[in-house]
């Protein structure tokens, strides 16, 4: 199967309820889903089921001020709100309705860029 090379400015990221739209400004993102498995011994070998499964959605991004995506996470974060979340790309589609804020965080560096991080876990579906 061939590779699918996607640029992070092709990815919209929705945030809260209704729906904002947040396009052009990811520059790097990580979903990533963890299931929870339990080994049990059993008589004759050993036995894996899976009892959880968890996601967490990293994102980078452009700093835009007080007037977009860092704003609307900064409030949902400081109000100890989940946000609905959904990452739109060419690789694929996900979301999440109910994903907690683990951190929001800007840094701005010595050449004038300023760039935010996020970080959410909840469950998330993808299609």
């Amino acid at each position: 199967m061939p590779a699918v090379s996607v640029a992070g400015a092709a990815f919209v990221i929705e945030v809260g309820t209704p729906a904002v739209q947040y396009e052009d400004q990811v520059t790097s993102g990580t979903v990533t889903t963890t299931p929870t498995i339990v080994r049990t011994k059993t008589l004759s070998s050993v036995a894996f089921d899976q009892t959880d499964i968890n996601s967490t959605v990293s994102l980078e991004f452009l700093y835009d001020e007080n007037t977009g995506l860092f704003d609307a996470l900064q409030t949902a974060a400081a109000g100890a709100n989940t946000v609905a979340l959904v990452v739109t790309g060419a690789a694929g589609y996900w979301s999440g309705s109910s994903m907690s804020i683990e951190s929001v965080e800007t840094t701005f560096a010595a050449d004038g860029i300023a760039t935010c991080s996020a970080s959410f876990t909840g469950p998330l579906t993808f299609t």
